[in-house]
């Protein structure tokens, strides 16, 4: 799969900074709609305006930079300059739902390392929010988001923001700034205001279908949708998944095929028209080669790019050399060991994200902490073979499929926006997950 011949814009950095401001702009817009009345409201409001020293900084930990990133390298030279302000204009309720999606998503932060069958507070706050979204999406309603989840305000008040995020630090000390600067508001309100963001999830998703609403799209993205929260709930309720039962479910608990569709509407049916796209849609080729963009996201995100990009002999060789150069302690288990090799292999960078943070890894589930380190390396090394043959099958079945799409619309922005999307993924997950480039993941 090659990159898109597009030329480029004159200056890439500025239309970042026009996605940047039309998404955080319209978050401060939206905001009152989303979030009931709250300190947190006014906290989180002040934090996207000039008014806070570290605008930036908390952008970043709620995936604003990166979203703005991600939508300009999909986005950036399709079609003619004067397209950009309407592709931009479309692209904002998909990236306000990526937002607060966020907050969600932090809910699974831990729960790998919480047994099986175990009694698991979090575990159940989060089945039980993905069943709410699952039925407001089937029978959508007008009922205010508040009084949906008004049953899980009490059990969502006891969970930490800053606990359940990738940046804890820069997370408290956003909310410590403002919190010395306002006495009305405590520190500990600011950090125990998970529900709210529940609440702007669910009013955010709600948007993203609206604007799509009459759509012949509409029903995958709503369906892809009820599938995200429905693979969360199964991956956390099962007690064994096989690999490729794994990958299959981890490629839908991400926004891809989502987040692909909806912007393929826009390009299919809101600011153009190709009847070749409705037929794409009706006789389910879009949603093939959807699906597979997000098998791959998936396993990009997992693995990261580096081994993924390994011959099956130099994977093995790396893993052989493993604890020649991190010699296991007395008593270390294999996840102990890989945890502290994460911290200096770039290769195993996106384990040691999900390492540190106790998140699902369609590669590090079958490892048991009992596993000798040599046995449980050998585990990892089969399990990494399977993957990476995974990956490779279903890269080459998405460049047939983009082929074949090509032949069938008229417009190739289309196939353009998957292989862009697919490419990002590819570039990000090769970098720390906590570097100046930072982590998202749809």
């Amino acid at each position: 799969m090659t990159a898109m011949g597009e030329a480029p814009t004159v200056d890439v950095n500025l239309r970042r900074r026009q996605a940047l401001d039309a998404i955080r702009d319209a978050l401060i817009r939206d905001l009152n709609r989303y979030m009931p009345a709250s300190g947190y409201r006014d906290f989180y409001g002040w934090a996207l305006t000039t008014e806070n020293p570290d605008r930036d900084g908390f952008c970043r930990i709620i995936a604003l930079n990166q979203l703005a990133v991600m939508t300009t390298a999909m986005l950036d030279g399709l079609g003619e300059a004067a397209d950009w302000p309407i592709l931009l204009r479309h692209a904002v309720p998909v990236n306000l739902y990526q937002v607060f999606e966020v907050v969600s998503d932090n809910l699974g932060l831990g729960l790998a390392r919480v047994r099986r069958g175990a009694p698991s507070a979090q575990r159940d706050l989060l089945i039980d929010f993905n069943d709410t979204m699952i039925a407001d999406l089937r029978t959508p309603s007008a009922t205010p988001a508040a009084e949906l989840l008004a049953r899980l305000r009490t059990p969502a008040a006891v969970f930490s923001g800053s606990a359940q995020s990738l940046a804890p630090d820069s997370h408290t000390a956003a909310t410590r700034h403002y919190a010395e600067a306002h006495g009305e508001v405590t520190l500990d309100e600011l950090d125990h205001a998970v529900w709210l963001g529940l609440v702007a999830n669910v009013e955010s998703g709600r948007d993203v279908l609206a604007a799509i609403r009459g759509t012949c799209t509409e029903p995958l993205v709503r369906d892809t949708t009820i599938d995200r929260y429905q693979a969360v709930n199964r991956i956390l309720q099962s007690r064994h998944l096989s690999r490729l039962e794994r990958a299959v479910l981890g490629a839908q608990t991400i926004l891809v095929v989502p987040t692909l569709g909806y912007f393929t509407a826009v390009l299919g049916e809101v600011v153009g028209t190709d009847m070749g796209y409705r037929r794409a849609v009706e006789d389910g080729s879009l949603l093939e080669a959807m699906s597979n963009a997000a098998l791959l996201v998936r396993l990009q995100n997992d693995l990261g790019t580096r081994l993924l990009r390994m011959t099956r002999e130099q994977q093995r060789a790396f893993l052989r050399e493993l604890p020649e150069r991190h010699p296991p302690a007395d008593g270390e288990d294999v996840l102990a060991v890989l945890t502290r090799a994460s911290d200096a292999e770039p290769v195993l960078n996106r384990f040691r994200k999900d390492l540190k943070h106790g998140e699902f890894n369609v590669c590090l589930s079958e490892l048991n902490p009992q596993d000798d380190v040599h046995d449980g390396l050998a585990v990892l090394s089969d399990s990494l073979a399977y993957f990476t043959a995974l990956y490779t099958r279903h890269r080459r079945a998405l460049v047939g499929d983009l082929a074949q799409l090509e032949t069938r619309l008229r417009d190739q922005r289309i196939t353009a926006l998957i292989k862009r999307f697919v490419l990002f993924h590819e570039k990000m997950y090769a970098l720390h997950y906590d570097g100046g480039s930072g982590d998202y993941a749809v």
